[in-house]
């Protein structure tokens, strides 16, 4: 065997030792409880003989095995040295029917605490983006899934974005291992083949389905909202029309990712493939983070996304075409309002917006254009237009 492929396989190898049990209010000045679920509560703590500020995260021994505390204390150890992976430290105990063991503080909270209503800026995304598919991608060249990449399992260290630390290795598996469905995923999060799991039936752990989560959490840093409500086909109709879509059954863009340019539109093509074995890992985001993601000038309101597509047929060969026939043959006005129509759904728009109106608005703007170059023949003029 390789060297390294020892290194990855010690990985697995969760050894368990006897925890000692401690006085947790002797040993820690605990300041206040960050978090609290189902299964353990996170505490903000200083350790009173070094004075050293640690995250204790506490898990209810009632409720887990010994050996499922040992293995997220183990791969959040041994994973630790990643910059965008939270630090874990060698410290472990039982405490107040509690297992215990100690992290690093994230000042600025969880990721959820910070997408606000409307999301991030693009750029922020991208910074978010390309941590996280580093640390997802580490995770996953030691064969492991995290299984619930989510907002607020990402922490943040910098408030612009440019330090963030994937975090929570409880649910975390080789690859390969038959595991169960996360109770408290939230169900958007959930990609298809896991959606469609019945309950309490087992399925087998894939690292694809961290990238689907991967692509869900960039897609609500950017817009403030999922794209969905499930990954149902018959269910949900938000999700059955982008699968439309990317299966180029229409060519209506969804509406919730009209915002976004083709180059990113081919991105979450990738990521959201509804089959696993043909989905992007997590690193192809890589490849498009110089490009621009979303489109600034279009609105979301149809009267006024088609105005401002009006405004700029002008820097598109097959929109002169449009006007040449607008003005030279008016008889032909049925035709040109389908024109209209299919030049709007170009744009992946659909629009009840009075034709005549944009008719006269984009004759309007030939008129003025015309008299301010001074010259007739403006539409063949601007035909001979270099773009």
């Amino acid at each position: 065997m390789k060297l390294h492929e020892k290194k990855e396989s010690g990985i697995h190898r969760v050894q368990e030792v006897p925890l000692e049990e401690l006085d947790l209010t002797k040993e820690y000045n605990v300041e206040k409880t960050l978090g609290e679920g189902s299964f353990a509560k996170v505490l903000l703590a200083m350790h009173r003989r070094t004075q050293t500020r640690v995250v204790l995260k506490a898990v209810h021994q009632e409720l887990t095995t010994e050996k499922d505390f040992f293995r997220e204390f183990h791969y959040s150890y041994h994973l630790s040295p990643h910059p965008n992976i939270l630090s874990s430290y060698a410290v472990a105990f039982k405490a107040e029917k509690c297992y215990i063991f100690a992290q690093e503080y994230a000042p600025f909270g969880d990721l959820a605490g910070n997408v606000k209503a409307g999301g991030l800026s693009e750029d922020v995304c991208k910074k978010m983006a390309e941590q996280l598919a580093s640390a997802l991608d580490f995770l996953h060249s030691k064969q492991l899934a995290h299984r619930d990449v989510k907002l607020e399992n990402i922490l943040v260290f910098a408030q612009d974005m440019s330090k963030i630390k994937l975090c929570d290795f409880g649910c975390t598996k080789k690859e390969g291992t038959l595991v169960n469905k996360i109770r408290c995923t939230w169900v958007p999060f959930l990609p298809p083949e896991i959606h469609e799991v019945i309950k309490n039936e087992r399925y087998t752990c894939k690292r694809s389905a961290d990238c689907w989560q991967f692509g869900i959490v960039l897609f609500v840093c950017l817009t403030g909202n999922p794209p969905w409500q499930s990954a149902d086909l018959i269910q949900d109709p938000d999700y059955s029309g982008f699968q439309r879509w990317l299966k180029r059954r229409t060519t209506k863009i969804p509406p919730m990712f009209r915002r976004f340019t083709p180059r990113l539109l081919r991105y979450f093509r990738r990521i959201f493939e509804h089959k696993p074995e043909k989905r992007a890992s997590v690193t192809e985001v890589n490849k498009y983070l110089k490009d621009s993601w979303c489109v600034s000038k279009l609105s979301h309101s149809a009267t006024s996304t088609s105005v401002d597509v009006s405004e700029s047929l002008a820097k598109r060969g097959d929109s002169l075409l449009y006007l040449n026939t607008l003005v030279d043959d008016k008889s032909n006005v049925d035709e040109n309002k389908n024109k209209l129509r299919k030049l709007l759904n170009s744009y992946g728009l659909e629009t009840t917006v009075d034709q005549k109106v944009v008719t006269k608005r984009i004759w309007e703007w030939v008129m003025q254009c015309d008299s301010n170059m001074g010259e007739p023949g403006l539409i063949g003029g601007l035909n001979n237009e270099p773009m």
